[in-house]
């Protein structure tokens, strides 16, 4: 055999061997070796999200009460299907727990990422900046310092965190409000409805939106032909409200007054105007209800089975949209 012939052959043999080593290469589909893509890690069974429900909080117990009892509820409307490792709610101010304390549980629970829900009736101040600073998410020193003079703590988490609409979006509270209206209803063509809220100077545009949506809902499936709404602050001057309701006095024999408040009624509010008049005004000024007739609701929106769904439902929502990133 001659050199170039033997040189033939060792090209040949090289690409024979070139050709079994490719050939026998580790293949995702041949089954004979394993790789990483052939048994990709389930993320979900590695996601244990929590749920962190922010309400305002109330220096009244009472008050705080049907709130805190919305935790259970919650849990009950999530279902056999709860992604939730745990379900918490908390309070800004005023009451125990706070959001601090939910986002160490939340920690400490081992949860992965934190969906919190503002059990708020719809944007204001404490949704844009109050809860987003208390959470970490938004830092202005100013604020910071406000909030920490209020008793607040600043919470600084390594959980990714997310952060859900009001109780504004949808149809709830309109449904609710209906619901308190037919509740004190006797003869819609004679009676009149006003709706009392809490409100937000700066955000106050949303505001008039839901309430304006609202009333017309309203008088739309109860057949009441006249309604209107004013603000009225928690604990604040209820005479923000009279000229609603002297005006709805002029055009309706009853005036039927509901309020979109989370768990105060405002039967309680109206009460105690009527009883405190003569000392908070001039002697001598007549008290412009008087002689009105008007029935006010005691519930607020809250008890009501509608709301722990609507948490829930909005709740899940913001876990699957995160999980589709």
């Amino acid at each position: 055999m001659t050199k170039k012939h033997r040189e033939i052959l060792v090209i040949v043999a090289a690409l024979v061997i070139v050709g079994w080593v490719i050939a026998n290469l580790p293949n995702e589909h041949d089954g004979r070796a394993e790789s990483p893509r052939s048994n990709p890690v389930d993320q979900s069974a590695l996601d244990a999200p929590g749920l962190l429900i922010v309400a305002h909080g109330a220096p009244n117990p009472e008050w705080n009460s049907p709130v805190l009892s919305l935790e259970g509820q919650v849990i009950r409307a999530l279902g056999e299907d709860n992604p939730f490792r745990k379900v918490r709610v908390c309070m800004m101010e005023f009451a125990s727990p706070t959001v601090a304390d939910g986002i160490r549980e939340m920690e400490e629970a081992g949860c992965t990422r934190i969906v919190v829900v503002p059990l708020l009736i719809a944007p204001s101040s404490h949704s844009f900046w109050d809860i987003p600073t208390l959470l970490g998410l938004y830092s202005d020193e100013e604020l910071e310092t406000e909030l920490r003079r209020e008793g607040a703590s600043i919470v600084r988490s390594r959980l990714p965190i997310t952060l859900t609409p009001t109780l504004d979006k949808g149809d709830l509270i309109p449904e609710i409000m209906v619901d308190r209206v037919k509740t004190l209803s006797k003869d819609p063509g004679n009676e009149a409805v006003v709706i009392l809220a809490h409100g937000d100077t700066s955000t106050k545009s949303l505001w008039c939106k839901l309430m304006k949506k609202t009333v017309t809902y309203v008088c739309g499936e109860t057949g009441i032909t006249y309604g209107d709404w004013a603000f009225v602050h928690v604990g604040q001057s209820y005479k923000r409200a009279l000229g609603a309701i002297v005006e709805a006095a002029k055009h309706r024999k009853r005036v039927i007054l509901v309020g979109c408040y989370l768990s105060i009624g405002v039967a309680e509010m109206h009460r105690r105007f009527m009883k405190t008049f003569p000392e908070k005004t001039v002697p001598g000024t007549e008290n412009p209800l008087e002689d009105l007739d008007i029935i006010a609701a005691e519930q607020g929106l809250l008890p009501d089975p509608r709301i722990p769904e609507w948490i829930a439902d909005t709740a899940k929502k913001a876990v699957l949209r995160r999980g589709t990133d």
